[in-house]
């Protein structure tokens, strides 16, 4: 058979639209690629830095990498959206979960005599993560909301 030659021709091309393939493409690369980023940027100081029984080199490890991980995953809820944003709070799930048991692992070695006693109170084993995931929920939730907003400012125009 020989082709129609009904077709139009265009002067450009047409714009391609993403099907359901694509979008679950994104959506799927984008959790994983703001997971992975999350936890290894916020845990990677604490393979450097050993000595977080220390007050000052404990707050040195966390600020080294947990506010470049909250960087990070804003900036991919940002351009992800909703997929990005679990990708990112289920990183900083596992970041706060390592967190807990590092430090547990530093009270343990001062109860075993180990190591001299941490300078900070064992409240801050479950309280620094709790407040890292409290912290990403918040930001996560900020950024989801502004750009809905800025979505639908954009369609009104």
């Amino acid at each position: 058979m020989e082709p129609i030659k009904t077709d139009e021709r265009l002067a450009q091309k047409a714009k391609r639209t993403l099907d359901m393939d694509d979008h679950m493409l994104l959506g799927c690369s984008g959790f994983v690629v703001a997971s992975f980023a999350s936890y290894l940027l916020a845990v990677w100081p604490f393979f450097v830095w050993l000595d977080i029984h220390l007050f000052d080199q404990l707050l040195k490890t966390c600020l080294a990498g947990i506010p470049l991980a909250y960087l990070v995953g804003g900036i991919i809820t940002w351009k992800f959206g909703l997929p990005g944003a679990a990708g990112h709070i289920g990183g900083m799930l596992a970041a706060s979960i390592f967190l807990y048991l590092r430090l547990e692992q530093v009270f343990l070695e001062a109860m075993a005599q180990r190591t001299t006693p941490p300078e900070f109170p064992q409240w801050l084993q479950w309280g620094l993560p709790v407040m890292n995931i409290s912290i990403t929920i918040v930001l996560v939730s900020t950024i989801l909301s502004l750009t809905n907003d800025h979505k639908k400012s954009k369609n009104r125009q």
